[in-house]
């Protein structure tokens, strides 16, 4: 009886991969944009990220940042947006990044971004991770 079971269990993995595997790949992309804008004497500043998901599915977007400030001290935040519906082309979200950790303030100059995008389709979700050098710059 336990090798039935086993070989039962076996096949049924395998018919998952097999199924899992045919499924179709779901095309999402995020990108780091070139700059940020500081906000109230650096508490934080927004972004506007580019966003593109298939048409269908929805999309969340978390964002967080680090910059080095005063020399060996970090100012760290994080912001994300409200659940975006994907139409299948770009789309362009603007994200407030809050000061965090130890409340530092963000200062002009560069700063490093981490975007993860989440999308989410009628059985599945997927996550998009990208990260890159930002420039903070006054309004």
């Amino acid at each position: 009886m336990k090798t039935l079971s086993r070989t039962c269990t076996a096949a049924g993995f395998a018919a998952l991969l097999t199924f899992a595997g045919t499924a179709a790949a779901h095309a999402a992309s995020a990108t780091v944009p070139d700059e940020g804008t500081l906000l109230a004497d650096g508490a934080g500043f927004t972004v506007s990220i580019e966003i593109q998901c298939d048409s269908g599915w929805t999309a969340n977007v978390i964002a967080d940042a680090a910059q080095t400030v005063d020399g060996n001290r970090v100012a760290t935040g994080g912001g994300g947006s409200s659940t975006i519906e994907c139409d299948g082309g770009a789309a362009t979200v603007e994200v407030a990044i809050l000061a965090a950790g130890d409340y530092l303030a963000f200062t002009e100059g560069d700063a490093v971004l981490r975007i993860f995008m989440i999308t989410c389709g009628t059985a599945t979700c997927e996550q998009v991770i990208e990260a890159g050098e930002i420039e903070l710059t006054e309004d």
